[in-house]
């Protein structure tokens, strides 16, 4: 699992909509739909039912949610420490 999978994954389960977190996360559409399918085989399901009209989280999206939130701001918390350790603004 990539931190990048993980955002990407974030930004749909807020839009709900794979073009407008393509747009969110500044990347293709196609390489945002790959990198959520790669998440899903490797989680080994659906995160994400996608529908003619609108799109909705699965039972295993609506309980993965929290837990890569966590993950992907623990990951943001440990970089802005690690630069603030090598500009040395922190003891």
């Amino acid at each position: 699992m990539e931190m990048q999978q993980v955002r990407y994954f974030l930004a749909l389960s807020s839009t709900l909509n794979f073009t407008r977190a393509a747009e969110e996360c500044n990347v293709t559409q196609p390489a945002l739909t790959r990198a959520i399918k790669t998440l899903e085989d490797e989680l080994g399901g659906e995160l994400l039912r996608r529908e003619r009209q609108h799109s909705h989280l699965t039972e295993l999206g609506r309980r993965m949610l929290p837990l890569l939130q966590q993950c992907y701001d623990a990951a943001t918390s440990a970089k802005s420490l690690a630069k603030a350790v090598q500009s040395s603004d922190v003891a």
